[in-house]
């Protein structure tokens, strides 16, 4: 096993950050249409993103994935100028909480990468949090953006038990994206002594 990041292995891993970008702007942008899917953003992020986290982690078994992959989410966020305060506190701490797990487990511990990809689908969730966090600033900036029906029907869905279920459901469809990654890199997992 790799102990030092390669030039190739970042170009790899910064490739697939770039494809988890790609994911989680669409996811972004499907809340346009309604307020359901932007509350539940993580949750559809966690369904989607499972094959390249876990083809990535597996690939490059070594301490920083998570990290280079929040960062440069971050980075191209924050150079689109859409990037929160909250948004920077959870790309922070789920990169730092899914690295731990992946130190911790060993690199080469499938369910070690699928409960770090868990806590990673989370670096996204300070985008609807704001609606918790921050109530009446967050519905004044929807009326402006989008219309006052959207903001009228965010702010009827953000109740604290819509909160408990986004952050189940963001649990769930994590494992079910994950699981997806396992049973799609198969071989690949195979090959890199993954299980």
């Amino acid at each position: 096993m790799e102990t030092k990041w390669t030039g190739k292995g970042f170009g790899i891993t910064v490739g697939f950050s770039l494809i988890y970008f790609v994911i989680t702007m669409l996811v972004m942008m499907s809340g346009s249409f309604t307020p359901l899917t932007w509350i539940f953003m993580t949750a559809l992020i966690g369904l989607l993103a499972g094959v390249p986290y876990i083809y990535i982690t597996a690939r490059e078994q070594i301490f920083g994935v998570p990290i280079i992959m929040n960062l440069i989410v971050g980075l191209i966020y924050f150079i689109a100028g859409e990037l929160s305060n909250l948004v920077i506190v959870t790309l922070i701490a789920s990169a730092i909480l899914a690295e731990i797990i992946r130190k911790l487990s060993g690199y080469k511990s499938l369910k070690g990468n699928l409960c770090s990809y868990i806590l990673f689908v989370f670096g996204m969730s300070g985008s609807p949090i704001y609606i918790w966090a921050f109530r009446d600033y967050t519905i004044s900036k929807a009326t402006e953006e989008m219309s006052a029906e959207y903001a009228a029907s965010m702010d009827a869905m953000a109740t604290p038990f819509m909160l408990v279920i986004m952050i189940i459901a963001t649990i769930i469809l994590a494992v079910i994206g994950g699981l997806i990654g396992k049973a799609i890199l198969k071989k690949k997992l195979s090959t890199v002594g993954v299980k």
